[in-house]
């Protein structure tokens, strides 16, 4: 079995490897897809992925082990309560480091992140900071696309 990445740091060679693995699974890939979209069950889920449901309840143990699904009680009208399945996460980075790959996994509310991500790709022009104020001045020279991003992105975080 791979190492519980919570049992690791999450920025240890270890643990990115083993969120490697597993994301490298293609009916792990087709659940977090699926569970992705809405809480599903492990029969519905075992429809979406079109595998044996002994397949799908081993893949929703690794995951839900990994932190990258989620489990809850759903109460439905008529089919009583239900164990219903969410992934964790939006989006994945994977970067090349010393020690092979870094894999850090984002939540769903990822809009400061997609915000910090494109301030990283931004060319600064000139950059002021004032320490006693706890001031930063920024002048950054935006394509118009950047720009549209940036707007949209901010509005987002302003909400």
């Amino acid at each position: 079995m791979p190492e519980n990445i919570t049992d690791t740091k999450p920025d240890s060679p270890v643990a990115s490897a083993a969120l490697l693995d597993v994301l490298g699974d293609e009916c792990s890939r087709a659940i977090l897809a699926a569970a992705g979209r809405e809480s599903m069950t492990a029969k519905e889920l075992t429809n979406s992925c079109d595998v044996s449901p002994a397949t799908v309840y081993r893949r929703i143990n690794t995951l839900l082990d990994h932190g990258l699904l989620e489990e809850s009680i759903e109460f439905g009208a008529n089919s009583g309560r239900q164990k219903v399945y969410k992934t964790t996460f939006s989006h994945v980075d994977i970067d090349l480091s010393d020690d092979g790959f870094d894999v850090t996994s984002h939540d769903q509310n990822g809009s400061s992140y997609h915000l910090m991500r494109l301030l990283s790709e931004m060319p600064f022009e000139h950059v002021r900071t004032n320490t006693v104020d706890r001031e930063l001045t920024v002048q950054i020279g935006l394509t118009d696309e950047m720009f549209e991003q940036f707007v949209e992105i901010w509005g987002q975080n302003c909400q």
